[in-house]
């Protein structure tokens, strides 16, 4: 009986060992780099787009009849910074439309329409005339 107590006694000590817990060893971390850069650059990578597009002036077109007397209109208002288009037809006879401020000097053929473009980019009021049309002439008014 001794032998089957004792042998009782060991089974009961050997299971209780087989139930201790074994402490888990921990497994090794990724070596990771997470190191902060020094500068940052000098533009960032990404731009967001104007906020709004880029400003084109203003197109104002203006129909202008040359007679052998007068422009019609004979006065043009536009505000600074429109680009200007004049469509200049000469009615009854040939002339050249002329504007010094704007270094505009262009023969106008009867009947034709003459293209002349720019910018106002000056306020004030601006003579135009016809050479060889005495006294014949027109505003351009640029408003701000």
């Amino acid at each position: 009986m001794q032998k089957r107590a004792l042998m009782v006694v060991l089974l009961l000590v050997l299971a209780a060992c087989a139930n201790e817990v074994q402490p888990v060893q921990p497994r090794p971390m990724p070596n990771i780099d997470i190191s902060i850069p020094s500068s940052l650059p000098d533009r960032p990578r990404y731009e967001p787009p104007p906020t709004s597009p880029t400003a084109m002036p203003t197109v104002v077109r203006h129909e202008i009849e040359a007679t052998r007397a007068e422009f019609l209109p004979s006065e043009i208002k536009v505000k600074k910074g429109t680009y200007v288009k004049l469509v200049i037809t000469a009615v009854d006879v040939a002339q050249r439309f002329t504007m010094p401020t704007y270094g505009v000097d262009e023969p106008l053929p009867v009947g034709q329409d003459i293209t002349i473009e720019f910018l106002a980019d000056r306020e004030g009021s601006y003579t135009f005339y016809s050479e060889g049309h005495k006294g014949m002439e027109g505003r351009l008014v640029v408003t701000p």
